[in-house]
């Protein structure tokens, strides 16, 4: 499967605004449609359009995997209503956190959720998604959704990572994976790749020795 490069709004921070998953991909409402054709075509899923919180940052708000969708309660009403007459299923976290994209790593084998989240939070999230959960930071950070993409082919996640927590990363997820950067050195991956197991997209600024690392993994 090969890996397709390609900006949004001309930015090569494309997870910022895009959520992928097995079912379905999540962009801002008023993505272009020849765009919305794209991915749809290079992600083997149907694109649904919408705002979280008013705003575009899809990416930083939203997790989920092929069960559902997991937003903050800064979400408006009829956003979230919005996505459940689309046929996804939703759920609300209520928590101190709410930018749960950045916070919360899942595939339909697994999460690890940031210690930012709470623990009642976190068993919520888990039961929802259906997914056994581990609520711990990589390599002392606490935006773990940020520093890791992970699908049900596998994860990639940022440098600083060690070994010992790929290993972790790897029984939670069900999958193996492994650390790299996009976007010519940036170490937060997710920022840079939308990926599902039909397709991978990355930003245009991926070098190619990253995108023969993304291929390799996610590929």
């Amino acid at each position: 499967m090969p890996v397709t490069k390609k900006n949004l709004f001309k930015n090569p921070n494309i997870g910022l605004y895009m959520v992928a998953t097995d079912e379905v991909c999540l962009v801002p409402d008023y993505v272009r449609e020849e765009d919305v054709e794209e991915i749809e075509r290079y992600l083997g899923v149907r694109v649904v359009k919408t705002r979280i919180a008013g705003t575009s940052l899809l990416g930083v708000f939203v997790a989920g995997n092929s069960g559902g969708l997991v937003v903050p309660w800064i979400a408006r009403e009829e956003e979230v209503r919005a996505l459940k007459e689309e046929g996804i299923e939703v759920l609300v976290v209520k928590d101190k956190v709410t930018a749960l994209g950045n916070l919360v790593a899942a595939n339909d084998r697994g999460a690890v959720v940031s210690e930012a989240v709470s623990e009642r939070a976190m068993k919520e999230i888990g039961e929802f998604l259906d997914v056994e959960v581990v609520r711990r930071n990589l390599a002392g950070m606490e935006v773990v959704g940020a520093a890791t993409v992970v699908t049900n082919k596998g994860f990639l996640t940022h440098p600083s990572v060690r070994e010992e927590e790929l290993e972790i990363l790897s029984e939670v997820f069900g999958v193996e994976g492994d650390t790299t950067t996009v976007n010519f050195g940036d170490p937060f991956v997710r920022t840079g790749i939308v990926a599902n197991t039909k397709g991978v997209i990355v930003g245009e600024e991926t070098s190619p020795v990253e995108l023969l690392k993304i291929e390799s993994v996610l590929g």
